[in-house]
């Protein structure tokens, strides 16, 4: 049984930079382009009237940039988001509004080709997920996706970040995964460990706890969120404190307001 086509819609306000999107997108028998527009007001009537799937986005418009399209829509009315760009600048932005990718101007085919991929894939899985949420009853009505629910069954899109190496002004796009501790680092960023590396992200850690996986990072300090998945060794220390021996060998001390989260953390686990 055939699967429906990803819906595609083109955004930018150079002409030969839609032109070179739309050939492409020919090259692809997955998708199916459902308009073009070189604004970003024109972007938002086009995304409300089509609904696509799938937006390769320009950021920066004379009347609307493609970061005020994005918070304009809705949460249920935002389609996949590929920002298109010649500049690095808005990188970390895009990735906070859960952008697929960022394609900065020129770009070849084959990167144009791997963002389209990873697209692809959380497109197919949202839809598994639709299928799996429908009642009975509607079942019937969405079965043109079935293929599709049972070859991505356990697909998830990727969780990944925008982090900056100060040294060298490099952006560098990693999955949170990775992640061995994050630190606060003045009053609006933290440092992301990643083994002997570390990088500034413009959070709060107050920020994180509400945005990172509660079942994979915890707070064990006013100033450390740590990833559970990479602590070797919890060392009981004096009046309720505990002591973290991460796997990179980094040793980072609790603090005694946390520690029945610490105490939470090894009882599910004896």
């Amino acid at each position: 049984m055939s699967v429906d086509p990803i819906t595609v819609l083109v955004v930018d306000d150079e002409r030969l930079a839609r032109d070179r999107l739309l050939v492409l997108l020919q090259g692809e028998p997955d998708t199916k382009v459902v308009g073009e527009c070189s604004s970003g007001l024109d972007a938002l009537a086009a995304i409300t009237l089509e609904r696509p799937e799938l937006v390769f986005l320009d950021v920066q418009m004379p009347d609307l940039d493609g970061l005020g399209v994005v918070a304009a829509l809705g949460e249920e009315e935002t389609p996949e988001i590929i920002f298109v760009t010649a500049h690095d600048t808005y990188m970390e932005r895009a990735f906070e509004l859960h952008a697929v990718d960022y394609l900065r101007k020129p770009y070849t085919n084959a990167r144009f080709a791997s963002a389209l991929s990873h697209a692809i894939r959380r497109i197919h899985a949202r839809r598994a997920e639709a299928v799996s949420s429908v009642q009975p009853s509607e079942a019937a009505n969405v079965s043109r996706f079935s293929p599709v629910l049972t070859a991505l069954q356990g697909v998830h899109s990727d969780a990944r970040l925008a982090v900056l190496d100060g040294a060298t002004g490099t952006w560098h796009i990693i999955a949170r995964d990775r992640i061995d501790w994050i630190q606060a680092d003045g009053s609006a960023r933290v440092r992301v460990h990643i083994g002997s590396d570390s990088f500034v992200w413009k959070k709060t850690l107050a920020e994180l706890e509400h945005t990172l996986d509660a079942g994979v990072f915890l707070r064990v300090h006013r100033s450390y969120i740590v990833n559970v998945n990479r602590i070797q060794q919890v060392k009981p220390l004096l009046k309720g404190e505990y002591s973290l021996i991460l796997a990179s060998g980094s040793m980072l001390d609790t603090g005694r307001t946390y520690r029945d989260a610490v105490e939470r953390f090894l009882k599910v686990r004896t």
